[in-house]
């Protein structure tokens, strides 16, 4: 194994998304995680140091951090630059583009790499073809450590501890409380580079599901629209289901652990149902024909009436928007015969702010942290998702510490 002088390198780091974790990154650095060392990498070396010289107005003094060019289209420069550390948090995007060379280079590199993709066949593109490779280099692959899935796996994480049982099923229902003032048009929500990953989702999603198919030789059973404490709910269009199967897979595969069967929903309000999802179920219909799929990415202010720009949204905006994530779990009290009907019953909650950008933030950095402060109780290599990853590990703890809010909302309770 090569000498590594970072612990961590930030690649996209002049992004939206990029500068938010360099940010977050800069700041736990600073005041608790000392004695981790970090970089950034990028094509621009002008736009990283313009990226430090904001963060030193700041008062965050990264005057000090390495700086590196590069370029994800020259394999030369990016083994460069992956070489220099142990992990590699990849904030680049739209990951089914840009993602699977930074793999390969990884996997050479002896680098462990995270990513925030929520982009499910790009997910099972890296487990199809890496997984073998990585495992057998000893080099760990886990993504979608952003949003789309930390929120959900550490949740369940959370209840396997606190269930103190054998846990059979989880209902999790999702919501996200969007200020109202935002439904005007032309507030931003998101920005334009996570518009153009939610693009690629629309259009591979045909793809995922044959993918998913050939490699797990069946689809999940999607049960649509139902009634749940007089809301009307229906199937989370997230990662969430897929990731958080095939973590309980990994840990069934590797531990004999008995898999809980997982299933998410969500609910919006009335303005949404009428008004956003009719929307978008339009644009992954039209994002199969090239000329439209082009100005959907090209144009993404137009298309959405502003809710997604270049600017991205607001900080005030981003501070106001709240999430949660509901699990109902079910399954048997220790010692009890599992073949019996299981009657045990737990609820968790976790629930936080600014969910696109600041908790997607957090969540891919103490999932470098863990990675370098707990190796030992994380799997050696292979493309494993974050459950499976971290589920031996103190993750929550740390998640707990900066922002994400978990609690037991119930027993016995469904």
């Amino acid at each position: 194994m090569m000498d590594k002088s970072l612990d961590i390198i930030v690649l996209g780091a002049t992004g939206f998304t990029g500068k938010c974790t360099v940010q977050h990154l800069a700041r736990l650095t600073k005041e608790k995680y000392w004695d981790v060392t970090w970089g950034i990498a990028g094509r621009s070396k002008d736009k990283m140091q313009t990226l430090i010289t904001d963060l030193n107005k700041l008062g965050l003094d990264v005057k000090n951090v390495p700086m590196v060019e590069s370029d994800i289209e020259n394999r030369e420069s990016l083994k460069k630059a992956l070489q220099l550390a142990k992990v590699v948090i990849n904030c680049t995007g739209p990951n089914s583009v840009l993602s699977a060379p930074i793999v390969e280079a990884c996997i050479e590199s002896g680098t462990q790499y995270l990513d925030i993709s929520a982009e499910m066949f790009h997910i099972l593109q890296l487990y199809q073809k890496y997984n073998k490779t990585a495992e057998d280099a000893s080099v760990l692959v886990v993504p979608s450590c952003g949003y789309a899935a930390i929120p959900a796996e550490s949740a369940m994480i959370y209840l396997e501890r606190q269930f103190k049982g054998t846990l059979y099923t989880v209902e999790c229902y999702s919501t996200m409380d969007i200020p109202k003032r935002t439904y005007i048009p032309g507030r931003a929500l998101i920005h334009n580079g996570t518009w153009t990953s939610l693009v690629y989702v629309l259009n591979s999603f045909k793809d995922h599901l044959n993918l998913w198919k050939e490699l797990f030789l069946s689809l999940l059973n999607q049960s649509f629209f139902h009634r749940h404490k007089g809301e009307t709910w229906f199937p989370y269009p997230g990662t969430e289901d897929y990731v958080v199967n095939m973590s309980q897979r990994h840990l069934h595969d590797k531990t004999q652990k008995k898999p809980v069967h997982f299933k998410a929903y969500t609910t919006m309000p009335t303005f949404f149902h009428f008004l956003v999802i009719p929307v978008m179920y339009l644009y992954y219909y039209l994002s199969y024909f090239k000329c439209f799929r082009s100005l959907l990415i090209n144009w993404p202010r137009l298309v959405t009436v502003g809710y997604a720009s270049q600017k991205g949204p607001s900080e005030r905006t981003r501070r106001d928007t709240k999430y949660s994530f509901v699990l109902n779990g079910k399954g048997w009290d220790l010692g009890a015969d599992l073949n019996s009907e299981p009657t045990k019953k737990m609820s968790v909650k976790v629930s936080g702010s600014d969910p696109g950008y600041d908790t997607t933030a957090v969540a891919i950095i103490m999932c470098a942290i863990t990675i370098l402060k707990e190796r030992s109780n994380i799997p050696k290599g292979g493309v494993v998702m974050p459950g499976a990853a971290f589920f031996r590990t103190d993750i929550v703890d740390r998640l707990m510490h900066e922002g994400y809010t978990y609690e037991i909302v119930g027993d016995n309770v469904v």
